[in-house]
Order: C-alpha cells, then sequence, then structure tokens
C-alpha cells in the first residue's frame, strides 16, 4: 500500500502570471521563519498521529512543492525532512522529490539537497524559448535552464523531470518543436507537458477578458499535444499519463498515487490530504496558517467524507488519464458496489465504440481518444 505526503513551501519571488497557486510574493524574515516552525511543527503533529494509528505504514513517496521549495535555504530543508525521518518510518526506496525552478538555483545547493536525501527534482523550466519564457513572465532564461539541469546531475540527481508548458499565445509549432528537441537532448527521465490554462483572478484572466490574450483553441492544442506524443516517445520517455512522460520505472510514483485514489498525507498551507475517503484542506494564505498553528495548533479549514459513490468518479476521471487505465474488479472490493453497473450503462457502448478499451476488467483509453479523455470520462461517471 501506497502512502504519499506533500509538503507545500509558498514562498516565491513573484508571481507568474498564469499562476493561481497558494503561494506567498516574497517574505519578510519573521514571515519564513514562523512559517517554517509552523511547518515544522505540523508534520509532527499529523505523522506522529498517523505513525501511532498504522505504524506497520510508511512513507512510500515524500513531495516538497510549491511556491518555490528552494526558496529556503538548503539547511533549512533538510532539517523539514529530517524532522519527517524523525517522526515516521520512510521506506527504504521511498521516492523524495522537490520542486526548484532554474533561476538562482546554484550547484552546491542542488548538492546538499541530495546529499540530505532528495533523490528526484522536478524542474520547472517551461520552455526552452526566450521569448515564451519572457511571455510566461519567468525570471530564466533557456541557457539557464540546461545549465541547471548539468548542475544537477553533477550534483548526484539520476531522477529529473522538466515541467514544460504548450499552447501559449502565439506560440509555432516550430517554437514548441524546438523546445521538444532542446528537452530530449538532455534527457531528462520525466516530462511533464501542460497546456496553459487561463485560470480566474490571474494576470492572464485579465489580459483575456480585455481582449488582449487569446487562447489557443483546442484542436490546436491537440496537435501540440500529438507533436509532444510523438517527439518524447521517440526519444524513449513513454507517455503513461495524458500530461505525463517518462523512462520505463521512472514514472512519478507520488503522482502515480493521486491518480489511483491512494492515501497522502498534506502539510502546509493549502495544502490538501485524504485518507481512505476523508479529505482535509489547510488554510491557503500563508500569514493565517501561521497564526491558525499558533493559535490552535492546526491550519484545517475543510473537510469532506467521500460518498462510494462519489470516489469511483474520481478514480474514473483520474484512471482514464493514465495509460494503465483502472481495474473493474479492484475498485469495486475496494469500494463495496458494482463498478460496472454504476457507471451509467455507457460502459459497453464506448468500448464497442472503440472509444474505451478492455481487457480482464481493466477499462483504459483508446490511444486516440487520449485528448479527450476528460469527456469521456464525464460520459461515464454517475
Amino acid at each position: 500500500m501506497m502512502l504519499g505526503l506533500y509538503v507545500h513551501i509558498p514562498f516565491c519571488v513573484r508571481r507568474c502570471p498564469y499562476c493561481d497557486f497558494a503561494i506567498h510574493i516574497g517574505a519578510k524574515d519573521d514571515l519564513v521563519t514562523e512559517y517554517v516552525a509552523m511547518l515544522r511543527r505540523e508534520l509532527e503533529n499529523t505523522l506522529a498521529a498517523h505513525a501511532q494509528s498504522l505504524p506497520e505504514q510508511p512513507l512510500t513517496s515524500i513531495f516538497f512543492g510549491g511556491g518555490t521549495p528552494t526558496f529556503l535555504s538548503a539547511a533549512t530543508l533538510a532539517e523539514l525532512l529530517q524532522t519527517i525521518h524523525d517522526t515516521i518510518a520512510v521506506a527504504p526506496d521511498a521516492e523524495i522529490s522537490i520542486e526548484a525552478n532554474p533561476d538562482r538555483l546554484e550547484e552546491d545547493k542542488l548538492t546538499a539537497l541530495h546529499q540530505a536525501g532528495w533523490n528526484r527534482l522536478s524542474l520547472g523550466v517551461q520552455s526552452f524559448d526566450d521569448a515564451a519564457l519572457k511571455r510566461l513572465g519567468r525570471t530564466h532564461n533557456a541557457q539557464q535552464g540546461e545549465a541547471v539541469f548539468d548542475g544537477a546531475r553533477r550534483a548526484g540527481f539520476d531522477n529529473i523531470s522538466l515541467d514544460l508548458i504548450y499552447a501559449l499565445p502565439g506560440q509555432s509549432r516550430a517554437s514548441w518543436h524546438n523546445t521538444l528537441e532542446r528537452t530530449v537532448q538532455l534527457e531528462p527521465e520525466h516530462v511533464s507537458c501542460y497546456a496553459l490554462t487561463i485560470e480566474e483572478g490571474t494576470p492572464f484572466a485579465k489580459r483575456a477578458e480585455r481582449g488582449h490574450l487569446i487562447p489557443v483553441e483546442d484542436d490546436n492544442q491537440a496537435v501540440l499535444m500529438q507533436d509532444a506524443q510523438e517527439i518524447l516517445q521517440a526519444a524513449g520517455l513513454l507517455r503513461y499519463e495524458v500530461s505525463n512522460y517518462a523512462r520505463p520505472g521512472r514514472e512519478c510514483q507520488h503522482n502515480l498515487n493521486y491518480w489511483r485514489g491512494g492515501n497522502y498525507l498534506a502539510c502546509g498551507c493549502g495544502a490538501h490530504g485524504h485518507l481512505n475517503g476523508q479529505r482535509w484542506w489547510n488554510e491557503r494564505a500563508a500569514p493565517r496558517y501561521v497564526q491558525l498553528m499558533q493559535e490552535k495548533n492546526s491550519a484545517r479549514v475543510g473537510e469532506e467524507t467521500l460518498t462510494p459513490r462519489q470516489r469511483l468518479s474520481e478514480i474514473v476521471m483520474l484512471g482514464l488519464r493514465l495509460r494503465e487505465g483502472f481495474s473493474l474488479p479492484a475498485t469495486s472490493q475496494r469500494l463495496h458496489l458494482d463498478a460496472r453497473h454504476e457507471l451509467n450503462g455507457e460502459l459497453q457502448d464506448l468500448t464497442q465504440r472503440g472509444i474505451l478499451l478492455e481487457d480482464a476488467g481493466v477499462v483504459r483509453l483508446a490511444p486516440a481518444a487520449i485528448p479527450v479523455a476528460d469527456a469521456v470520462a464525464a460520459r461515464l461517471i454517475p
């Protein structure tokens, strides 16, 4: 059984115009110090409680995300990771990931992080086109992205993921192909390709409302998505999720656990956790998170218990995004219901039409249907 832990570090130098994550721009030293102290307290409380109730279940993955986790010093990050190890068992082969941006990321810091125990690095390069990076509001250039990747290799990281964004307004196929080609030349173990989405309340959304930013049409997005699949898979990076590619055995275990509807603990502002159908979430704003932890010893601001049908809906929605699909017998046993019966009577029709494939009770998308995964799932979901 898998058990993940997500740790949120909200601090960023600036907010990218497309970002709607729970982040905090800049930070006075006192807020950073207080946040780290309260995060450590939450880690100790959450992990100790779980270790006591399920002592036989170690963490199988740890993911430090943000924000920009590397906004903090390597020493501070190492102390947080040590707190985790001191409080709960961590599997010997656990995947321990950290997100980082290429700007202001020195090789000695990467070396310190690797020595402290991180064995997977996720680099937010986003593009290898300087004009595209400028439009995205990024503070690094393509050359810096490549240099940091090389530095991470020298620091000892043998599992590196690159995040890319496509479907930028004005982006040409030639520009996207150039980014993909420069990506495969680096030989990363994993690549994530996300279409730009215009999130409400972001600077990009305001530009779109004024007509200054025209989103890329779905058909053109599908062409760019197909380009990514062809170029990345030709380089040995296999598509295992709609937006994610990996060399065999290098799939992101932490995210696979999410997509399979697994259990994961979560600490930090804006973090969401899930255990056996019970979901909870923390206060998003870093200052308020600190205040709640100081006053109440908890920053949890919401929770819900999912019904078996709600859990089935999530397993279908996320499972269809995976190359492996989802198992009807296993899902039925897990949720104590008849999954096949619950799926709106659409399963047989979609299978007969070749949109879905079923083998020994495992349902997955036909390759041609991958671009419309969410629409197919919506037809199945009760």
